[in-house]
């Protein structure tokens, strides 16, 4: 069964609501709410956010992202008041997505509109013209989302002119991205199996892959030992590792999870074609906002180093707000998710499409012509 169609109808029994019911409060039809549940229909973007909004539950939970409906992060019902709050208060302020959001939301934008037109967005990347700077994630496990997930998220990247990417999964997933035709960039675990690595690069290759690369962030757990990924051991990896892996294939390597200004001058000395500034949607409490760090690292490698950006993402303005603090261009997720979701790949290319949009409306506002044109003094903060 559809994913969302399940989630929906538990959270709508557990509400001792009926379809009618809960049809009326949504101005829908009962016969909607139906084919939700059955899964014969798929929701628009904007009824996915009417129905988290309505049972106050997290977006994610209805796409079949996690398992955990609550939206907020919950404290006991006995410290609902006073030390409860204060304790809530004390773990948002830790929360990595959460400061992340708040960094995005604290940068402010003049305008700049003598002389000005309306923009190019496209992007120029490893031989490749795009439409957009605006990439997917390099996301994984989606067939619980929608049937073959990332196959059909990549015809959304394709027919929106838009980078693929792709993470944790099979080499038989690979080749079918990629046959779609969409343009990928291949992440592979650190994984303690160092053949196991070189296998997947080679394959990648193989299969016409854009670029290959490895997210070295999720090398360790949360409880001080070294991580595992759906049963695969993981391992920390040195400069000399890295380098091995850049000589192991003729393609650019991206390396993904990136943080600081030393991590992206070892991985540029290594020989890396690109990096992904990353917390990994909050591996690692208290992280530094990727756009915080983002001008600094950008100083340090240079005006033509890839530099890409991912993160929660959300709006057009989101992207212009990395591309003008140093990024060559973002990847998003969740957002994206949310529309395959709903709507397959026509929901893919509608979300970048539109992102592409409001990121040319800032552009045009601010007098930025091209993505080569950006400017960091435009940014204020709040």
């Amino acid at each position: 069964m559809f994913v969302f169609g399940e989630h929906l109808r538990k959270i709508r029994k557990s509400r001792h609501l009926t379809q009618k019911q809960l049809a009326m409060n949504m101005g829908t039809s009962e016969q909607g709410i139906q084919q939700y549940e059955l899964g014969k229909r798929r929701p628009t973007y904007d009824m996915l956010i009417a129905l988290a909004d309505y049972f106050d539950i997290s977006m994610d939970y209805l796409v079949g992202r996690s398992d955990d409906p609550a939206r907020h992060l919950s404290v006991p019902e006995e410290k609902a008041d006073g030390e409860g709050k204060k304790m809530d208060a004390r773990k948002a302020n830790r929360d990595s997505n959460e400061i992340t959001r708040a960094y995005f939301d604290s940068l402010l934008v003049e305008m700049r509109l003598v002389g000005a037109e309306l923009p190019d967005t496209k992007l120029h990347l490893y031989g490749e013209t795009f439409s957009t700077p605006v990439m997917m994630a390099a996301l994984s496990h989606l067939d619980k989302q929608y049937p073959d997930g990332m196959a059909e998220m990549a015809r959304g990247a394709k027919a929106a002119g838009a980078v693929m990417w792709a993470g944790m999964g099979d080499e038989e997933e690979l080749s079918r991205i990629v046959d779609t035709g969409a343009k990928t960039i291949k992440i592979v675990k650190p994984y303690a199996e160092e053949e196991k690595i070189y296998r997947r690069l080679r394959h990648a290759e193989r299969c016409g892959a854009l670029a290959v690369g490895m997210d070295i962030d999720h090398c360790f757990g949360r409880q001080g030992n070294y991580d595992n990924v759906l049963g695969e051991d993981m391992r920390p990896k040195t400069r000399e590792q890295l380098e091995s892996y850049i000589r192991a294939t003729s393609l650019p390597f991206v390396v993904k999870g990136v943080l600081s200004v030393q991590d992206a001058l070892a991985c540029a000395e290594a020989g890396a074609g690109g990096i992904v500034v990353s917390h990994h949607h909050g591996i690692m409490d208290c992280a530094v906002p990727p756009l915080r760090v983002l001008p600094k690292i950008r100083e340090a490698l240079g005006k033509e180093f890839p530099i890409f950006v991912d993160c929660g993402f959300e709006t057009g303005m989101d992207v212009y707000k990395a591309l003008a603090l140093g990024a060559t261009a973002v990847s998003v997720g969740r957002h994206i998710m949310a529309m395959l979701v709903a709507d397959g790949a026509d929901g893919v290319k509608r979300a970048v499409k539109d992102m592409t949009g409001q990121l040319a409306s800032v552009m045009a506002r601010t007098g930025v012509k091209s993505l080569a044109e950006f400017d960091p003094s435009v940014i204020w903060e709040r």
